[in-house]
């Protein structure tokens, strides 16, 4: 038997001889490419799969311009067919719906399940990340000339009450 403990929570006793440990791993980047274009980058890796996605987008409209997917691992031959529909999430924007729209065009029974999980987690930070263009600061090398109480001004009308960070006084 063996036992962890998580950090004050509660503790896992099992006995591990019965069980293979299981771990995932998601790894994301956003690349500013030039001035007006970044390449979102997003991976998925565990014993079964290695997955990664690139995605394009235009910082001014928020559009996906360009996506690709390489599977360099994956549990089965006919999981490759789910590389074909990829195209289909060009001309999505960032914006409220974009991961049913992901999961519309690429899941269900022509796609895999995991390159969509891939990239709505992926969306979820480029649209996080991509605020700051949104509150003006144009560039990536902008917010890094702003205090830290001018970016939180800029940001707050889009991240209102969304943590403590961002509450509302």
């Amino acid at each position: 038997m063996e036992t962890w403990e998580t950090s004050g929570m509660s503790r896992l006793t099992m006995d591990t001889t019965m069980y293979d440990v299981y771990e995932r791993n998601i790894n994301i980047r956003l690349l500013p490419i030039d001035s007006k274009t970044v390449l979102l980058t997003a991976s998925l890796l565990d014993l079964n799969h290695s997955i990664t996605t690139e995605v394009t987008i235009d910082l001014a409209t928020q559009e996906i311009r360009d996506a690709d997917v390489k599977m360099m691992r994956a549990p089965y031959e006919q999981c490759s067919k789910a590389r074909e529909p990829i195209h289909k999430i060009i001309g999505l924007k960032i914006e409220r719906g974009v991961n049913k729209k992901i999961a519309d065009a690429i899941g269900h029974t022509y796609g895999c399940i995991h390159v969509v999980e891939i990239l709505q987690n992926a969306m979820r930070f480029a649209a996080s990340m991509l605020i700051g263009v949104r509150a003006g600061y144009g560039t990536f090398e902008k917010r890094r000339e702003l205090s830290e109480e001018e970016r939180l001004e800029k940001v707050m009308p889009y991240l209102k009450n969304t943590c403590v960070v961002f509450k509302d006084k």
